[in-house]
């Protein structure tokens, strides 16, 4: 017997791991919001001495934002592969553990980036992990559609959104990470857009008079 089945032949409980993942993203949306802090202004009545703080802070603010509504993203996409899901089990369980390891991960690239924003390497080191993490969620949907994929979805139109999953976020965001060694605000761009391209769920279950008898 395969190590992949003996993972299968161990339920886990579905409406658990999705609870245990909610207040995870939670988390880690928040402790990104706790880096936007001002610095200190010598004399805050002054217009000129705050703007020149907000000036100053706005790498920061650029990388929390990015940040921010790339793990809504992941949630968002978490929560869609889910609901298509008809069960799980320990296999479900351990990939989804390592997404959220990589997500934990993100606050720190994102104070050193916000801090040093012109340093190619730490640009770089942001988008391996963007990269790392949507490549686990797409095994996270390929795994949830070869094997727990309800029948009010086609299987067929899933695994080919799997497979443009797989050539958009992970391939993208691994060629802007090197890209920031050409220039560094390109890779900002393609961080910036990237996330335009999963604003909606990639499944829409079968309408009822498609859906098998």
């Amino acid at each position: 017997m395969g190590v992949s089945n003996k993972f299968r032949q161990r339920p886990f409980d579905k409406k658990r791991l999705e609870a245990f993942s909610d207040g995870v993203f939670a988390i880690v949306m928040t402790l990104l919001v706790l880096e936007l802090r001002l610095p200190h202004i010598a004399d805050p009545m002054d217009p000129h001495k705050v703007w020149d703080a907000i000036i100053e802070v706005m790498p920061v603010f650029f990388s929390w934002v990015v940040s921010f509504f790339f793990v809504a993203l992941i949630w968002l996409h978490h929560h869609s592969i889910l609901k298509m899901s008809t069960g799980a089990d320990y296999g479900t369980m351990w990939i989804n553990t390592f997404l959220l390891f990589l997500i934990c991960l993100l606050p720190f690239p994102t104070k050193i980036m916000g801090e040093y924003p012109m340093a190619p390497i730490i640009v770089m080191i942001w988008g391996i992990l963007f990269s790392a993490a949507t490549f686990v969620l797409t095994w996270f949907y390929y795994y949830n559609v070869k094997y727990y994929l309800a029948p009010t979805y086609d299987k067929k139109t899933a695994m080919k959104n799997v497979r443009f999953t797989v050539l958009g976020g992970p391939t993208i965001y691994i060629a802007a990470a090197l890209l920031a060694f050409v220039s560094v605000y390109i890779s900002y761009v393609i961080y910036a857009l990237v996330p335009l391209l999963y604003i909606l769920p990639l499944d829409k279950e079968i309408e009822a008079s498609k859906k098998p008898h």
